[in-house]
């Protein structure tokens, strides 16, 4: 059975992610396209209207017409290439034009899927988190702790917020108790980038921003 898979760029209503930020899945019974934060977009074979190409500013990119009525009506997928030659790719798996219903367990899948998505973190603990988010960056505006000096600009509030949020990723990356405990879905197969990237840019700002401020300071 052929398969085609591709990183690239998504575009969804007004949702804009660059590459490596979205990934495009095709097999003989299912297409997904995974939007990172936006999060996981699954089609049987019915659901398809047409996949036609669409070339824009922002490049080259196939545009996924679809009967999903719960999903965006706009949804694009971006990459670097020819979209005609990806459209030819994808046709090459059999989904487009394969005659053969959709196995029973393959569509009940299906189904599952397309009733998780959306944001794929599960609410409460977003919410969780952007409110502790706040109330550490809060107490150093404050200067709850008395740690920050009026002409610094991290106290030991944004250092904790920093470490928090870079546990959080590091631990949806490495452990499975932590990815069902926060993740609708159990997975990080469509936010890996997001992680990697929020990872990154915390631990750079604590170790270069706060942690030496904090250190001269002790």
């Amino acid at each position: 059975m052929n398969t085609f898979e591709e990183t690239g760029g998504v575009k969804i209503g007004g949702f804009k992610a660059t590459w490596p930020f979205a990934t495009l899945k095709v097999s003989e019974f299912k297409l997904e396209l995974s939007a990172s934060i936006r999060g996981n977009f699954v089609f049987k074979r019915s659901d398809i209207i047409a996949i036609t190409p669409h070339t824009s500013i922002l490049g080259s990119s196939i545009r996924i017409s679809h009967r999903v009525k719960k999903y965006n009506k706009d949804i694009f997928f971006t990459f670097l290439g020819n979209a005609e030659e990806r459209i030819a790719e994808i046709i090459q798996t059999g989904f487009l034009n394969y005659t053969e219903p959709t196995p029973n367990h393959i569509d009940l899948e299906i189904s599952q899927l397309q009733a998780q998505t959306g944001f794929p973190i599960k609410i409460p603990v977003a919410v969780g988190i952007v409110v502790i988010w706040n109330l550490l960056f809060l107490s150093d505006f404050f200067n709850v702790f008395y740690t920050r000096k009026e002409t610094e600009i991290f106290g030991i509030g944004v250092g904790l917020a920093l470490a928090f949020v870079f546990l959080i990723c590091v631990s949806l990356l490495t452990s499975s108790f932590v990815r069902q405990l926060m993740l609708k879905n159990g997975s990080t197969a469509g936010i890996k980038p997001f992680l990697f990237l929020i990872a990154f840019i915390t631990f750079i700002l604590f170790v270069a921003g706060f942690l030496p401020q904090y250190l001269s300071n002790h």
